[in-house]
């Protein structure tokens, strides 16, 4: 058992970094570098793989304590839960593209049959899940918040998480791409930060793995020029409003909704 919380996150996000830059260049190397479905679903199998057992051993090996401690409980309210977190980034993205659409600020245009694109959402769904969603939850809103919580205050934890979450997002972005725009960069420190929010207030990772996979997936749907789905008009105004700023805005509230308690900010985690 490493007794230090600050060197148990730090080991994990070092291992986290090499994991997720390693897959990247192995499927490269096995597919190439251009979009393809067996490609994707071989990164999103083997993440999962690797990540999940990883944040097993790590909470086995570093922190002596059972994988449940971390809210990721296998029950009746899993699918509650997780629904919150996908309402919370859906309805509101729903109101956000509707205002875009009817007042003329952006065109999407489809390229391919509306059946073709209905037909691939839910194998999308499940890719988002395996490559981005699960674990990279479990691991930060999980294991790393959780091990931050153990010294820090509740919002201490959640900001913390979000900077090394964050940091982490752009450090792989450099890696694997060689560089990242400020826009994407910012996003994952101020996406860490809902999602590091949406964990505490309902207590379960369930939460935001939704908003996580909501997210994801339409933008992934809508965004992949490579997958060649849709073409879009002032795409910009679009990640900004709709799929950005007003549902990261209103998800902390709306999680609220549905918590009985009052969060202790200031507080350590029980």
């Amino acid at each position: 058992m490493i007794r230090s919380p600050a060197v148990r996150v730090a080991i994990l996000w070092l291992a986290l970094l090499a994991a997720f830059h390693g897959k990247s260049v192995l499927a490269t190397t096995l597919f190439g570098a251009d979009y393809a479905v067996d490609r994707h679903i071989f990164m999103a199998l083997l993440t999962t793989a690797l990540i999940v057992p990883m944040i097993v051993l790590a909470r086995r090996c570093l922190d002596r304590e059972p994988f449940a401690g971390l809210g990721l409980a296998v029950d009746g309210s899993a699918l509650g839960l997780l629904a919150i977190g996908i309402l919370a980034w859906l309805l509101p993205f729903a109101l956000g593209v509707t205002l875009c659409l009817v007042f003329g600020l952006v065109t999407i245009t489809p390229l391919v049959p509306w059946t073709e694109i209905l037909a691939f959402v839910p194998l999308l769904i499940l890719l988002v899940f395996l490559l981005e969603a699960l674990p990279e939850e479990v691991a930060f809103r999980g294991y790393i918040q959780a091990n931050l919580a153990k010294t820090l205050p509740l919002w201490a934890a959640v900001a913390v998480q979000a900077i090394l979450f964050g940091s982490w997002g752009v450090a792989l972005w450099f890696l694997t791409a060689g560089g990242i725009d400020p826009l994407h960069a910012s996003l994952f420190y101020v996406m860490g930060a809902i999602l590091g929010m949406l964990r505490v207030i309902t207590g379960s990772v369930w939460t935001s793995i939704g908003f996580h996979l909501a997210f994801q997936t339409v933008s992934q749907l809508l965004q992949n020029a490579e997958r060649g789905h849709f073409v879009i008009e002032n795409a910009v105004l679009l990640q900004v409003l709709a799929l950005g700023a007003l549902p990261f805005s209103v998800a902390v509230p709306f999680a609220e909704l549905f918590y009985r308690g009052k969060v202790a900010w200031r507080g350590k985690a029980a």
